[in-house]
């Protein structure tokens, strides 16, 4: 008999594509969620887990709401849950920020990163390094699914800055990020108007994977809803 053992890990099998009405649904969450959570922000200095978990309670009270699109029930949104990955086990796993789950067969995840931008100490290094892109491109999140997605609390500044900022440094950094391809601007809901994709080849997992980038206004301004 084989003797069992509490260090093995789960196979991570490849997923497929996703469907346009679970890309749509998963985009329209998280604005929906940004939306509510937008004015619990009181600082620019609010710290990234803080407003990821304004986002995902957000979601969540509509789906407890009985009044809310019969579609959300086959949703379930996960706030900083631990992501299995080839030698990673129990609490050593790393953490994904924000994982949308579909119920259909397979279940299905939208694994999305996010890290701040603003001025004076958050800028688009951290986005694109190891702890924000590199997640996706190194495989250790992400790496059953052909896509991805960031998201950028925008703190300061514009989102059209912000873009403009992201997207000149992903090309200045290109065979780092083994960029394969033009970015592409895309518009998956209309309510994402400035959203882009970059492709990176993701050797170190044998496929591809595009990766969304969704920048989020997180700004605290003077004189908006009483605050500052």
């Amino acid at each position: 008999m084989k003797k069992s053992s509490k260090t093995t890990h789960p196979e991570i099998q490849y997923f497929g594509i996703f469907s346009n009405s679970f890309r749509k649904h998963v985009h329209l969450l998280i604005i929906l969620g940004h939306s509510d959570a937008r004015q619990r922000i009181r600082s620019n200095d609010e710290e990234e887990p803080s407003i990821t978990g304004y986002i995902v309670n957000s979601i969540n009270k509509l789906f407890r709401n009985i009044n809310s699109p019969s579609w959300l029930k086959h949703y379930v949104v996960k706030d900083d849950p631990p992501v299995e990955s080839e030698g990673r086990v129990g609490k050593y796993r790393q953490k994904a920020d924000i994982i949308i789950e579909s119920t259909v067969a397979g279940r299905p995840e939208f694994v999305f990163e996010a890290k701040r931008l603003r001025q004076q100490g958050y800028g688009v290094n951290k986005y694109i390094g190891a702890g924000g892109m590199g997640c996706f491109i190194t495989g250790i999140y992400g790496s059953r699914y052909n896509e991805t997605a960031m998201l950028g609390y925008v703190q300061s500044n514009s989102l059209r800055y912000w873009k403009s900022q992201v997207k000149d440094t992903i090309d200045k950094n290109k065979a780092r990020l083994e960029l394969r391809s033009v970015q592409q601007d895309i518009m998956v809901i209309d309510e994402i108007s400035l959203e882009w994709t970059s492709e990176h080849d993701r050797k170190a997992i044998g496929r591809p994977v595009k990766i969304y980038h969704i920048l989020l206004d997180c700004e605290v301004k003077e004189g908006v809803n009483g605050r500052r």
